[in-house]
């Protein structure tokens, strides 16, 4: 058995990674509407959480099938 990988670096703040993508200022504004849009449609939708799903309504394996 492997042994397991810690990695102990600070995750990269917005601007680090806007910097190493090379994200220009129009293109950050076009993806944040995105996000937003996206976020708006997750508040608006099934406010059941994953874990609380029956396990008979759950989707089953391809490999059961």
């Amino acid at each position: 058995m492997r042994k397991p990988i810690h990695i102990t670096a600070p995750w990269p703040t917005p601007e680090e990674m806007d910097k190493h993508f090379r994200i220009s200022k129009a293109r950050k504004k076009e993806l944040q509407v995105l996000v937003d849009e996206f976020k708006a449609t997750l508040s608006h939708g099934e406010e059941t959480p994953v874990s609380s799903i029956q396990p008979e309504k759950g989707r089953k394996r391809a490999s059961a099938a």
